[in-house]
């Protein structure tokens, strides 16, 4: 049999987002995905100047199909400047995991890593949470009025665009890995009536409107 090809984990990797094909720009708000079995014995020191949280060990994570994943850790780092792809990167290759990812939402990021928002998976405790170098955990879990706002406008307009007329439809949307950070907390967070008023309401619209056409049309 032939051995397995080692990774030299002193050359740097190209900046590539998997996704986009396309470079990552600079960046304060970074993810690592990490797993045991790759880590080094002293990965937490080497971290721990980074502003960083720490996922517990997801390890009751499932794949579609039912079958297991593989342990691994979720890390994201928060920085006051941005950050290169590349000294991102030179973290990750001193972590032997794979390239890093910037995060687009810090609060989504930080939510994640027990699956806050969301609740068909398994749900960590976060109390197991670890921190270093500083990083605000508190400020990142909660999610501000502001943010609440803004979010439940966010789905409002998801809601019209998207033509929704059954609660069903929009409570899944946020149980799905699709959602956007916090739409099932706000779901469920004491707006559950309005936006049912809501969903309703653009139903009625809906059907005015067809009424008012077929009308015309004769």
């Amino acid at each position: 049999m032939k051995s397995k090809s080692k990774i030299d984990w002193a050359v740097p990797r190209p900046n590539i987002n998997p996704k986009t094909k396309q470079p990552y720009k600079r960046g304060r708000n970074w993810a690592i995905v990490a797993y045991p079995e790759s880590l080094p014995k002293n990965w937490k020191d080497i971290i721990s100047q980074e502003p960083v949280a720490i996922s517990p060990l997801h390890d009751k994570d499932v794949n579609p199909d039912g079958t297991k994943k593989k342990k691994h850790y979720h890390l994201v780092l928060n920085y006051k400047g941005n950050k290169s792809f590349e000294q991102i990167d030179q973290i990750a290759r001193a972590l032997r995991a794979p390239i890093p990812e910037r995060i687009n939402s810090l609060t989504g990021a930080v939510r994640y890593l027990t699956h806050m928002d969301n609740p068909e998976k398994y749900q960590y405790d976060s109390s197991d949470i670890q921190t270093f170098g500083g990083f605000d955990l508190e400020n990142c879990l909660a999610l501000s009025t502001g943010d609440k706002r803004q979010t439940l406008r966010d789905m409002l307009a998801f809601i019209s665009e998207n033509d929704i007329i059954h609660l069903k439809d929009l409570a899944d949307y946020c149980m799905s890995e699709n959602a956007p950070a916090g739409w099932f907390e706000i779901l469920t967070e004491r707006n559950t009536l309005f936006i049912k008023e809501y969903i309703k309401s653009n139903w009625q619209k809906e059907q005015s409107l067809e009424e008012m056409s077929r009308k015309n049309d004769r």
